[in-house]
């Protein structure tokens, strides 16, 4: 299991820098394309706070221009990979206690936390292409399994 999410969290990263790149070459970007962005990568430090039991300083719809985008995945992926990397397969099963963003508190598996991150990147990206591809040549693809076979 532990290796699988590791290979999910390479992807996402590809995934994302692909959604940015697009971003970054886009003259005007709609201003909701840019808010979604931000908002995967604000939720991915949220979540990461969760499952590491520190405080997060930023918002779930945090306002990250396109410039910081890169950098700001860069270090989510970092991360989240070295901690996956030093967890033990038994801890990936671990149940995380945290609080929502409404103040609820909740408990939820890590690998259940980290199956949430990643389709919810997803269904944002697929919802940022469909607004800024009428400004592209060619719109990224995203898919996992294209990143797979490279």
């Amino acid at each position: 299991m532990k290796d699988y999410l590791i290979r999910l969290v390479e992807y996402e990263q590809w995934a994302n820098r692909a959604v940015i790149d697009a971003l970054d070459s886009v003259d005007n970007p709609p201003l909701r394309a840019v808010q979604l962005m931000g908002h995967i990568l604000s939720a991915h430090q949220v979540w990461l706070s969760r499952i590491t039991g520190e405080i997060s300083y930023v918002a779930i719809w945090e306002d990250i221009p396109i410039a910081w985008m890169g950098e700001t995945s860069d270090r989510n992926f970092m991360r989240l990979k070295s901690m996956l990397e030093s967890e033990s397969e038994t801890g990936l099963n671990r149940l995380i206690s945290y609080t929502n963003s409404a103040g609820e508190p909740f408990m939820s598996q890590m690998t259940d936390i980290l199956t949430h991150m990643s389709h919810h990147a997803a269904y944002h990206r697929g919802q940022i292409v469909q607004l800024i591809r009428p400004q592209l040549a060619e719109a990224p693809k995203t898919d996992y399994i294209l990143w797979a076979r490279s």
